[in-house]
């Protein structure tokens, strides 16, 4: 179900929290909001959902207006960051829920219910676990419940709040994996609030980068990364080297677009204040004699090739640089 933003705004207590807000969200896709707190990404999806009531703008489902339709009504499945699993059901409970408090007149029959509970659990592979109480399954676990149970109700959206947010770094990367071949599987609109970059770009379809309640840039992870349309974004999505202003804006450079070099005559005079060289890359922390600081990534074999330590001095100087404008602090 395709979903369109349209000029939303809201404001609370004198604060803007949605400054004229526009998105178009294709039916079947994973779009992921990406930015900082208070960038107003939440609030978004609690527009979308119907949670929150926006001062102005419009939300469109396959083109008809949603703003006044009551939350029950949109057909949304919503995931927050706390499981909120009822901890005296088990996990077939849990998941059935939904369907068994629906109204009589739409409710599905108890076998229907248990092959749809049955095809869930199979499909977030945890058909062993039914019978399991939250109380005895891991973080991980209890968010794929979650998820379960929000896809139960067939919803046409699905609205993630920051889903992976209180699990662990190995976990949170193991879930992006599964939420993707879910995605994959069930081919439900998919809308996700986060604010780690790796777990959007890895994951969504579309990225809408927000900041100070605007809209920044949307596209494809790939294009946010490598052409990014703010000096913001340049700033949030990846690390990013402001090196200078220039006429129309600030110059910044991707670490691994920078090189060094033992040749005063390639680049500026550098000194190596941190050198780590784990797995494919090696990451430099450097100091310029105005005191900047600058971030560099070479692959093994160059740095092998120069022979580098720390301490040492290098002479740095960028293979490709962005000129971007905006205001670039985060």
């Amino acid at each position: 179900m395709s979903i369109e933003v349209r000029n939303l705004s809201k404001r609370l207590g004198g604060k803007t929290i949605l400054d004229r807000v526009s998105l178009d969200i294709p039916e079947g896709s994973l779009v992921a909001l990406l930015g900082p707190s208070g960038s107003g990404k939440t609030t978004l999806l609690r527009v979308i959902a119907g949670l929150e009531t926006p001062d102005e703008g419009e939300v469109l489902v396959r083109g008809e207006a949603t703003t006044v339709r009551r939350p029950q009504d949109r057909h949304v499945g919503f995931v927050f960051q706390h499981y909120a699993l009822f901890p005296h059901m088990s996990v077939r409970q849990n998941v059935a829920f939904g369907l068994e408090v629906k109204p009589r007149t739409q409710r599905p029959s108890r076998d229907v219910i248990r092959a749809r509970v049955d095809e869930l659990l199979q499909l977030i592979q945890m058909d062993s676990y039914g019978q399991r109480l939250p109380s005895e399954l891991s973080g991980g676990q209890r968010q794929r419940v979650a998820l379960a149970r929000a896809l139960a109700v067939e919803p046409s959206v699905l609205l993630l709040d920051e889903p992976f947010g209180a699990l662990d770094a190995q976990v949170r990367a193991e879930l992006r994996q599964w939420l993707r071949r879910l995605h994959d599987v069930s081919k439900v609109t998919t809308v996700l609030v986060t604010h780690d970059q790796e777990e959007a770009m890895e994951v969504a379809d579309t990225v809408a980068v927000m900041n100070r309640a605007r809209i920044e840039q949307v596209g494809h992870p790939r294009d946010i990364y490598d052409h990014p349309a703010t000096a913001f974004v340049a700033r949030f999505v990846g690390q990013m080297n402001q090196l200078h202003q220039v006429e129309g804006g600030t110059a910044f450079a991707r670490p691994h677009d920078m090189d060094l070099s033992l040749d005063p005559a390639d680049g500026e005079p550098a000194r190596i204040t941190k050198l780590v060289s784990v797995g494919p890359l090696a990451r430099l922390r450097l100091d310029l004699p105005s005191g900047q600081e600058l971030e560099v990534h070479l692959t093994r074999p160059r740095l092998e090739e120069l022979q580098l330590a720390e301490g040492q001095q290098v002479y740095v100087r960028p293979n490709r640089v962005q000129v971007l404008a905006g205001d670039y602090i985060i």
